[in-house]
């Protein structure tokens, strides 16, 4: 475990991503805690309103599954795609802290509507994003080195055996687009059945 940190602490890509990653929960976390008042009322709301549809029955379970399908695939797909491009290192690096600080937020919107005694349904309601961000952090990483490894061989000449390293990366993509399927009815099918026994 010691050699994997220190082999993560010399990885200066991996060290930023990490600390951008965390900023942006802690930022999340504290959000809620500085908006207005109507703010968190519309907040708890929203909410209340989805656990009180879990308690009624009233989830529908295929249209959230499109929703959720549709959303992280295209997501995952946009970070892919912006790694081919030099150029799409700014954004990748905004999605990646969004991710964070919707984890974050979510947490800390849980906690504020039912206060300690929530903090379970917190974790269950926050897991999809959690496993979602994480996911998102190792995608950026790929797509980031994968265009830094594009400038580097076109303004500094390296050499690399680009067909490999396409290969692997359409693999990853690949991955993410079965990753999506998964984590989308974990999202949709799993998370309301198990806040409805809490």
């Amino acid at each position: 475990m010691k050699k994997l940190i220190n082999k993560a602490m010399k990885n200066k890509l991996l060290t930023a991503l990490i600390i951008l990653g965390l900023i942006a929960i802690v930022l999340g976390v504290l959000f809620p805690a500085i908006i207005t008042n109507d703010n968190k009322e519309l907040i708890n709301q929203s909410i209340s309103s989805f656990i009180t549809g879990i308690k009624d029955g009233k989830t529908n379970y295929i249209s959230g599954f499109i929703s959720s399908i549709t959303n992280n695939i295209l997501v995952f797909f946009f970070i892919w795609i912006l790694g081919i491009s030099i150029i799409g290192i700014p954004i990748i690096l905004f999605i990646l802290f969004f991710k964070g600080f919707l984890v974050g937020f979510s947490f800390s919107s849980i906690l504020i509507t039912y206060g300690p005694s929530g903090i379970l349904k917190a974790i269950v309601y926050t897991l999809p994003n959690i496993i979602n961000a994480l996911a998102a952090f190792l995608l950026c990483y790929y797509a980031i080195s994968f265009s830094i490894m594009i400038y580097r061989s076109i303004f500094k000449k390296e050499t690399r055996n680009w067909q490999n390293i396409v290969r692997r990366y359409i693999k990853i993509g690949l991955f993410y687009i079965v990753f999506s399927i998964i984590i989308s009815i974990i999202e949709s099918y799993i998370i309301p059945n198990l806040l409805f026994f809490l």
